[in-house]
């Protein structure tokens, strides 16, 4: 699941490696985001200079450094602590098997996999779910550089309108199928689309032999109750430090 979220980050963004026992991600155009800009797989003996090369390389990038600290890393929090790091959230990494899909029979919603040509109407539905209207031509930018390697998915209120009102994107890498990027326009919400967003991608991970798909979920987002409604269970969970650019 690490190398799999690793991967789909790094279509976003950047890579650069430090000292060789290190990465970082970044993306200046992808604005105060710690998903995809992100310093991690830290495994430098002189773990401080490691933390002080990342934390350089993003602010002359003018961004923000970000670290994923795992929960029984305690050592690492105590580095990034004592060099300035504030922690800003945490992620959770959730697992659903797809034996126990319960399917659903929401006709009102249509989920449809979109060709090259619709892309636009994936990144524009992307942009106004997640209210990040500025990314749009960087989304743009890398949805058709990488679009072999996702599925994506939007979904249509089936009325007359047919209005395109959420969307998610399917990653498939290591042997497994990451649920990326799911959201509902905002004047949508509560009507059950990301509901049957999720259970269409267990029902194709299911057909094609797979016995679990995961996703992540940030605490500050108040949605992983959802998620375990769903059938979602947590595996382990992430702290999110930051050193903050001074603005």
């Amino acid at each position: 699941m690490e190398f799999n979220e690793f991967y789909f980050c790094s279509l976003w963004t950047e890579h650069f490696r430090i000292r060789n026992c290190a990465d970082i991600l970044l993306n200046e155009k992808l604005t105060k985001d710690y998903f995809f800009n992100r310093l991690t797989n830290i495994t430098c003996s002189d773990t401080h200079s490691a933390i002080e090369e990342g934390v350089r390389i993003s602010l002359k990038k003018g961004i923000d450094c970000y670290v994923y600290v795992p929960d029984d890393n305690r050592k690492l929090e105590d580095i990034l602590l004592g060099k300035g790091f504030t922690l800003v959230d945490s992620m959770s990494v959730l697992k659903c098997t797809t034996n126990s899909i319960e399917y659903d029979n929401n006709n009102s919603i249509d989920i449809t996999k979109i060709d090259i040509d619709s892309i636009p109407i994936w990144v524009d539905v992307f942009c106004h779910a997640f209210d990040i209207q500025n990314w749009k031509n960087e989304v743009q930018r890398i949805i058709k550089l990488h679009f072999k390697e996702l599925t994506l998915l939007v979904s249509y209120l089936n009325n007359k309108s047919n209005i395109p009102v959420g969307c998610t994107a399917l990653f498939d890498r290591c042997s497994l199928i990451g649920l990326y990027c799911l959201g509902t326009v905002s004047d949508f919400r509560g009507q059950g689309i990301a509901t049957k967003m999720v259970k269409v991608a267990l029902e194709g991970a299911q057909r094609r032999g797979l016995d679990f798909i995961f996703l992540q979920a940030f605490a500050n987002e108040g949605i992983i109750g959802f998620y375990n409604k769903l059938g979602f269970q947590t595996i382990y969970k992430k702290k999110v430090y930051a050193f903050l650019r001074e603005e």
